[in-house]
């Protein structure tokens, strides 16, 4: 018997969009995903936004990718996963027709419908009309609409231009001896085990987003937050990368649905999550829009915004939230840009926090040095995660950061994502692999997961 579950608007009189996840229990994934959408005026509608096409190990970069490593979701084999941003990108049709095309079914009702399996994972997407070139159709172009039933989660409208959904994992059909693309860790928890997130506005002087001198972040609360009286719960914080904003993390990578899971396994005791946001937050800078393609933004300076986030967005979440003071208790991670952010306050904001994930970090030089650690021993004693994908376009900026803490001798734990390009899937893999092996769990290098480090 089929299951399925619908995801519309739970306000919707009548939808005008669903996305409908079913389990087939048939090939090529065991799942099968409808897309509903109705548009009486458009002529075409992709499905774009961030869903992409699939590929494998060995046609995954390049001039591989752009020849013949594209692969129809229908097409689907173990072990196949998707990738974000190849070099070089996508030809434009003819050459290559973009897979996720929906069919006009009702001409009269204007509705649009599409079928298509998919394996486990999340997926961020968005309606593109009259488009012809799934890459080059945005908010810029007027050709992008978000699922009017399938709200992001965000804090203003505006501020995501994606919905996203998650499709679970089928054994019989996406089992792989290979690579284990299983990311059922981010499906939803019981309702006894799951938090709750919300975004919340503060006063930051300077800030033009979302109304002048008031700035937002998004926080993750877990099920037993305000249960059990005067009890501070640890505190990790979590930036997005470039282009980015402090909703990404729950939007696109389903965080809270990780963060209920590593909880409910006992990887790690309930913790509580800001997203913050660096982008709208410096006086006089220029007002960054989500999804804009045509209009570039420079990342504010790392330095800046740590002096930003320390003056105003840490006593802040102090003083509202039941939250850990301590260094002890207290983490900073980040996805590419946001891993310069994270390795900005391992460096300058050193007696803050005891624990710093990297992921996909898009850091330089200087680095750290056995000199600067023989000046400031605590750098040497912090838990410390660098992570990336193995297609991922910083893997060498990640592994000259790595060559540096070996010079340093600064411990810390590496993974590379073996299905990983500068993505979600990537950064999905790596918070969770974070909170498994690093995250509260003392500093790294005094031991390995199998016991102590040879002396």
């Amino acid at each position: 018997m089929a299951v399925s579950l619908v995801l519309v608007g739970l306000l919707a009189l009548e939808a005008v969009a669903s996305v409908t996840i079913r389990k087939t229990d048939r090939g090529p994934t065991g799942y099968e995903v409808d897309f509903r959408y109705v548009n009486a005026t458009a002529k075409r509608v992709l499905i774009g936004g961030g869903i992409q096409p699939f590929t494998d190990q060995f046609h995954t970069s390049g001039t591989s990718f752009r020849a013949n490593g594209r692969y129809h979701p229908r097409d689907y084999q173990p072990g196949d996963f998707y990738v974000s941003n190849p070099s070089p990108q996508l030809p434009a049709e003819p050459a290559y027709i973009w897979p996720y095309e929906m069919n006009l079914t009702d001409a009269g009702k204007g509705e649009w419908t599409y079928t298509t399996p998919l394996p486990s994972g999340i997926y961020s997407f968005a309606y593109l009309i009259n488009c012809n070139y799934a890459p080059n159709c945005s908010i810029d172009t007027g050709q992008l609409v978000v699922d009017p039933d399938l709200p992001p989660f965000m804090n203003v409208p505006g501020d995501q231009v994606a919905s996203s959904f998650q499709v679970p994992f089928n054994p019989a059909f996406q089992d792989s001896p290979e690579l284990n693309t299983n990311f059922d860790y981010a499906l939803d928890a019981s309702k006894s085990h799951r938090g709750t997130v919300k975004t919340v506005n503060y006063t930051s002087p300077g800030s033009i987003h979302p109304a002048p001198d008031v700035h937002d972040f998004s926080i993750y609360l877990p099920a037993e937050y305000g249960a059990v009286a005067g009890k501070k719960y640890p505190l990790l914080y979590l930036s997005h990368g470039a282009g980015g904003n402090g909703a990404d993390w729950e939007n696109l990578g389903r965080m809270s649905h990780i963060m209920d899971n590593l909880i409910r396994l006992g990887h790690i005791p309930p913790t509580v999550v800001v997203t913050p946001s660096f982008y709208n937050l410096l006086p006089g800078s220029e007002k960054f829009i989500y999804g804009n393609k045509s209009q570039s933004i420079p990342v504010p300076p790392a330095y800046l915004v740590r002096e930003n986030f320390v003056e105003h967005l840490f006593p802040y979440v102090e003083s509202k939230f039941d939250v850990c003071s301590n260094a002890s208790c207290r983490a900073f991670a980040g996805l590419s840009m946001g891993g310069v952010l994270t390795y900005e306050m391992y460096v300058n904001a050193t007696d803050m926090f005891d624990y710093y994930g990297m992921f996909s970090p898009a850091t330089n030089a200087p680095y750290v040095t056995r000199e600067d650690v023989a000046r400031r021993p605590e750098l040497g004693k912090k838990g410390i995660m660098v992570a990336w994908g193995l297609y991922d376009f910083v893997f060498n900026q990640a592994r000259d950061l790595l060559t540096a803490f070996d010079g340093a001798v600064v411990g810390y734990v590496n993974r590379v994502t073996p299905f990983g390009s500068h993505y979600w899937n990537t950064w999905q893999d790596e918070l969770w692999w974070f909170g498994q092996l690093v995250l509260w769990k003392g500093a790294t290098g005094k031991e390995t997961g199998r016991g102590k480090e040879p002396s």
